[in-house]
């Protein structure tokens, strides 16, 4: 195995001029959303008012059987800045839903009430600091044996491929350690950043504000992709290409100039996210060393542009189902205390509550012709939400069998609030109830149907 050393003798050898520079652990850049983000769609859900109510009462998702948290009641902590406060105050705050979180924010928040006891002058940000040098060693061991397992996947790579591959794997390793890194600039990736900052800021400001933050966008478009270099080319041709991609990297170069302008001038001055990114966009324009932590996602999306060369299919599947893999801030509390290292309070808050937010899912996807109306509406979290994705309800099942437990005890719920006059407060017709059992029967696996009981209901 001539790569695996690679893991063994750089990764866990963690830069030890580093270990007290929380600059090194700053946001990593995302490339596009993956099913896997927690994201809520309660926006698309035309038509759900009742049910978005009904969350007011108590009502577990269909899929984590875990009460869901209002966002209602998180965007009175945002607007009390109940996160930016002291870690004292926010335990005090969250009490009420701790036995709501998903796991890892679970025991994040955990830490957090211990924490408190000893210093509760403390914020969420000092929490994570003092958390991050040794949970960043932690993920590193935990990432390992998955990068491992791919390399030894990819060593069965056609040479081409394996010369793309082994370059990747020389910047994970560096990303990893926290060393500078020479990433190229990508058009897209920078549009997308930034249309989440503008997302972003779009919940707190209206008017004069937001308009520079539209403006910016329409500069982004401006600014000119990559072109792919054409391979076996003359030696003229090879230099006019040169001279072609001087000119779109003074151009793109140009016009961040104008975008920092334009902000600097306003009050995205002071937005951190896009300072962040514009340093950034600027070090990968000019081909400049930058400290870029590992991600996840765009390691992801970089082995499948390898991985969709490749003739054996297999392989590629093999590979990439592997990577899917490494840890998520999900499922690994060090991966979730890394992601937020070095992010402000309030978002780190906000990333405790936000996966266990009430979100309204299609229970025939959307995207499959599936109604926008009450009958095709059920209560989840935002996580969960995502995390389903375009599969189908039988698939669901079959993936996660729990789910059958999780809807009766939606229905058990439902069948409560309905007897006790909660429906009529809400506009809700005691028939969602009838109409949610038979159509998740009829959408359930027919090896193992969803029967749902409803005995109680009045």
């Amino acid at each position: 195995m001539r790569i695996l050393p690679i893991f063994t003798n750089q990764l866990l050898g963690i830069n030890k001029n580093n270990q007290y520079d929380y600059s090194q652990y700053r946001e990593p850049v995302l490339t596009q959303p993956l099913q896997v983000d927690a994201v809520s769609f309660q926006g698309a859900a035309k038509h759900a008012e009742p049910l978005r109510a009904l969350m007011s009462y108590g009502i577990p998702g269909i899929y984590s059987g875990k009460y869901v948290i209002p966002q209602e009641t998180i965007d009175a902590m945002n607007k009390k800045h109940t996160f930016a406060k002291t870690i004292r105050h926010i335990v005090k705050a969250l009490m009420p839903y701790e036995d709501r979180l998903l796991s890892v924010e679970g025991q994040f928040f955990s830490i957090v009430k211990n924490m408190a006891k000893v210093n509760p002058q403390y914020h969420l940000e000092d929490v994570i600091r003092v958390l991050a040098p040794e949970q960043n060693k932690k993920l590193i061991k935990e990432q390992i044996p998955v990068l491992e397992e791919i390399s030894e996947l990819a060593s069965q790579m056609p040479d081409e491929q394996l010369r793309q591959f082994d370059a990747l794997i020389d910047t994970v390793c560096k990303r990893i350690n926290h060393e500078p890194v020479v990433l190229p600039y990508d058009g897209r990736e920078f549009r997308y950043k930034l249309h989440q900052i503008a997302n972003e800021y779009s919940k707190k400001h209206k008017g004069v504000e937001f308009n520079v933050m539209l403006k910016l966008m329409r500069l982004a478009k401006k600014m000119p992709d990559p072109v792919e270099p054409t391979i076996n080319i003359s030696k003229a041709k090879r230099v006019k290409q040169s001279r072609s991609e001087k000119t779109l990297t003074r151009k793109r170069a140009e016009l961040l100039t104008k975008m920092e302008i334009m902000a600097a001038e306003s009050v995205l001055r002071n937005n951190a996210d896009l300072m962040r990114l514009f340093t950034q966009t600027r070090a990968k324009i000019y081909g400049t060393p930058i400290i870029i932590p590992f991600n996840r996602k765009s390691f992801i999306e970089d082995i499948k542009i390898i991985t969709d060369t490749l003739e054996n299919t297999k392989l590629a599947h093999r590979i990439n189902k592997a990577a899917i893999k490494l840890p998520t801030s999900h499922e690994s509390l060090s991966a979730f205390i890394m992601k937020h290292a070095e992010l402000s309070s309030e978002k780190i808050g906000n990333s405790i509550v936000k996966s266990s937010s009430g979100s309204i899912d299609h229970l025939v996807p959307y995207s499959k012709k599936g109604r926008n109306c009450i009958e095709n509406y059920a209560i989840t979290t935002a996580y969960f939400n995502s995390e389903r994705g375009h599969r189908t309800i039988a698939e669901q099942l079959r993936i996660h069998p729990e789910t059958y437990n999780y809807c009766q005890k939606y229905v058990d719920r439902l069948i409560e609030l309905c007897n006790n006059g909660i429906f009529k407060k809400v506009q809700l017709t005691p028939s969602y109830i009838t109409s949610f059992c038979k159509l998740m029967l009829k959408l359930s696996p027919k090896e193992k149907p969803l029967i749902l009981h409803i005995d109680k209901l009045k």
